[in-house]
């Protein structure tokens, strides 16, 4: 808390689209030595503290420009020692410096408690000295006159804030839609180009276990589910370092291509499961042709339901049961996909990477969904909602 409360008092400015450049910093050493020089002169002849306090409160305002936190201290702790040890000193240097340095830090981004808070307490230690060693006149005029400048300031400071503030909105919400779509081609990849492969090294797999016979069959398929499985693994590996990528990628892709039928994939994940003594039951996928279901809604659902049909053919316990249910009432569509598991299911990284999940979760709770997943010893379930109509 320390360390980041420091960095912050040394911080140009709390921008990234906007920082203080060599130019900026010596207008603000100009004005500082101009603004010394008025309050010099305005209440000459001054004695040697007098004088002393006017030029600190200068060089805190210059210094201001570079580390405004530390500026703004230095011009708080300039201008109360002056009140306390000094009558009679200059309005403007010291007096009025604290009310432009939080003018400083407000422009600069930084929060507004410590710089209204600052002028604030100012003002306050300012009425008790000079109430103490000025007649009614002379202190009230003196403080008019630092309120007036000083609000002008913070009023020029707020208005250099303001198109700051909203480009660095622009910047955020940009990167915000960066990375939404970034995760989007991950899973798009996962969903289509990495599932079609692991099917393939399944199936080849399958045929290879079906004909021990054919020699050649089976050293040509070796052959080939090597170099899928590396080709799969080198493929995940970029998924993850995309998927954990934090940067300024122009990741404009959106997905286009329709996934495939999920009566397709069901189907052939029966004929996969029941190959391995697994009886599937599915219910509910009539669902899909009503008409109530959105487009874009219907295509994310397909590529959930397929990614969760692909796991239940992959860990399915031999001999268990699968079951795959969809239903709707027109304001929502659930859908629950349970197996059975082994106790301890190994994983091939070939055909495993957990970015579907994770995928599958994402497409889910960026259309208001829900998405949960229990695991017990002997079954996987997942079951999802998602609302068909905005909520008001």
């Amino acid at each position: 808390m320390i360390p980041g409360f420091l960095d912050a008092l040394r911080r140009p400015s709390c921008f990234s689209t906007w920082q203080p450049t060599a130019r900026t910093h010596l207008l603000h050493v100009g004005f500082a030595a101009l603004l010394v020089l008025i309050s010099i002169k305005s209440a000459w002849p001054l004695g040697q503290s007098s004088l002393g306090f006017g030029i600190a409160g200068g060089v805190a305002l210059a210094l201001c420009s570079r580390y405004p936190g530390i500026g703004a201290v230095a011009g708080v702790a300039v201008a109360w020692s002056a009140a306390f040890l000094n009558d009679g000193l200059p309005t403007l240097s010291p007096g009025i410096v604290p009310w432009l340095c939080a003018a400083v830090l407000i422009a600069r981004g930084h929060h507004r408690g410590p710089a209204y808070g600052s002028v604030i307490l100012h003002m306050m230690v300012e009425l008790v000295v000079m109430t103490r060693v000025l007649p009614y006149g002379g202190w009230l005029e003196d403080l008019t006159t630092q309120a007036f400048g000083g609000g002008v300031a913070l009023l020029v400071g707020e208005l250099s804030r303001l198109p700051r503030h909203q480009a660095e909105d622009s910047i955020l919400a940009h990167r915000s839609e960066l990375e939404r779509q970034r995760i989007l081609v991950v899973s798009e990849l996962h969903d289509t180009v990495v599932r079609d492969l692991t099917h393939a090294v399944m199936t080849a797999e399958q045929v290879r276990l079906a004909h021990p016979e054919n020699d050649l069959l089976v050293r040509e398929l070796g052959t080939m589910i090597g170099s899928v499985r590396t080709s799969v693994e080198q493929l995940r590996h970029s998924l993850r370092a995309i998927r954990d990528l934090r940067g300024e990628e122009h990741l404009d892709l959106l997905a286009t291509e329709a996934p495939r039928p999920l009566r397709e994939v069901v189907a052939e994940a029966g004929e996969t499961l029941g190959r391995r003594g697994v009886d599937l039951v599915v219910e509910g996928i009539d669902v899909f042709d009503e008409t109530a279901i959105p487009p874009g809604i219907r295509v994310q659902l397909t590529r959930v339901l397929g990614e969760l049909v692909t796991n239940t053919t992959k860990y399915a316990a031999p001999s268990g049961s699968a079951r795959i249910v969809v239903e709707s009432d027109g304001d929502t569509v659930e859908a629950l996909v349970s197996n059975d598991v082994a106790a301890s299911p190994g994983k091939d990284p070939a055909t495993s990477s957990g970015l579907g999940l994770e995928g599958a979760r994402h497409r889910i709770e960026s259309l208001s969904g829900t998405f949960d997943v229990t695991r017990t010893p002997s079954r996987w379930t997942v079951v999802l909602s998602i609302p068909l109509r905005p909520a008001l």
